[in-house]
């Protein structure tokens, strides 16, 4: 997949196809000219790369296969916004139902309920995953070794789907049967470990705020982050800003950047209040970080707070040398009298910034 992300790089997309075609087995080929279909971006190369990929259905075996492979199809149209990829999913599903021994059959129902489930289609792949565990608890009596492999494959596809579903609503829905077939086959500690995540994601759908900074306290990023995605969208930016300061504060600061960034985008779309953002913003420059902490003052437009804010950033990104920005952050000081003052100080190469005593509009006191 590397080689094939280079050629992608390169706009060489014939390239991509040439490398793709040396693969032998029929579903890897799908998957990856599916993940080539999503990067593509001329009509003529979609084309092609459409063309080659509904042609891999007719290298399957069987069909298993063939559902499994229609599906990577269905998915990969549907994601490109190709409607198309309906009736191939249509295909995929009854090509399953249509396979005589129930295991394999139950098999595909999984396969091809992933790939709905990636295509944002819920409640349809929710139904096959409980017809896949329906027909291996009837076949569990002839081959109970396989039955039982076969539905932890099932819990652990029905917990691993959390990574694709936006509604909060059915990840809970998900968690608590993938919960209920664990505990079935007698995997408890899994089964519980499902519970909890339902159980985080039911507090997120509360709004529950203070939750996600007790998880933060607690060091449980990756539950927060759980928890971050489900919140209400209008206090989702907060908690992804809320979490990215944690992780550059504990030295994660690659992944920090990630979240900042889906932070900052959610903020675009649902502000938090200018104070909440003022106050993590200081908490960056406290880090060092006065590029965040810039950032983040597109969100403030109260004259007062902005001016002390960029006051600030001034101040650390004179004190870690960096002039060049500290003047640029000091124009655009909105206070006049502040600006006028920070900027002379700089030139004069005196002690500049809110923490050195230098007051802003309104009297503000020393932090």
């Amino acid at each position: 997949m590397e080689r094939i992300e280079e050629y992608v790089r390169r706009d060489n997309v014939w390239g991509a196809l040439r490398l793709i075609s040396e693969e032998k087995d029929g579903v890897t080929r799908a998957e990856l000219l599916a993940e080539l279909l999503k990067r593509v971006t001329k009509y003529d190369e979609y084309r092609a790369v459409k063309d080659e990929l509904l042609e891999c259905t007719a290298d399957a075996p069987d069909r298993k296969t063939k559902a499994l492979i229609l599906s990577i199809i269905g998915e990969a149209l549907l994601s490109s916004g190709d409607y198309d990829g309906v009736k191939f999913f249509e295909e995929a599903i009854s090509t399953a139902r249509r396979i005589g021994f129930p295991l394999w059959r139950a098999e595909a129902f999984i396969g091809v309920a992933l790939n709905l489930i990636r295509a944002g289609i819920y409640e349809d792949a929710y139904s096959l995953l409980n017809s896949a565990f329906e027909g291996v608890v009837v076949a569990r009596t002839e081959d109970p070794d396989s039955a039982i492999r076969l539905l932890r494959n099932l819990a652990d596809s029905l917990l691993i789907s959390i990574e694709w579903i936006d509604d909060g609503e059915w990840a809970k829905l998900y968690l608590t049967t993938a919960a209920e077939v664990y505990e079935y086959i007698g995997i408890d500690f899994l089964a519980n470990s499902a519970k909890a995540k339902a159980w985080i994601i039911d507090r997120a759908l509360e709004g529950n705020t203070t939750f996600l900074r007790r998880l933060l306290a607690e060091n449980r990023v990756d539950d927060a982050i759980l928890m971050a995605r489900y919140i209400p969208r209008e206090h989702r930016g907060m908690a992804f800003l809320e979490i990215a300061f944690w992780l550059y504060a504990n030295d994660y600061p690659e992944l920090g950047r990630d979240i900042f960034n889906d932070a900052t985008a959610l903020l675009s779309e649902n502000a938090g209040t200018e104070h909440e953002i003022a106050e993590i913003a200081r908490d960056f420059l406290k880090l060092g970080y006065p590029d965040l902490a810039f950032r983040l003052t597109r969100f403030v437009e109260n004259e007062r707070l902005l001016s002390e804010l960029l006051t600030r950033i001034a101040a650390e990104y004179h004190r870690q040398g960096d002039e060049l920005m500290a003047r640029t952050v000091a124009m655009s000081i909105p206070n006049e009298t502040i600006k006028s003052r920070v900027v002379q100080q700089l030139g004069g190469g005196e002690h500049v910034g809110y923490e050195q005593g230098l007051q802003v509009a309104g009297g503000g006191k020393k932090r």
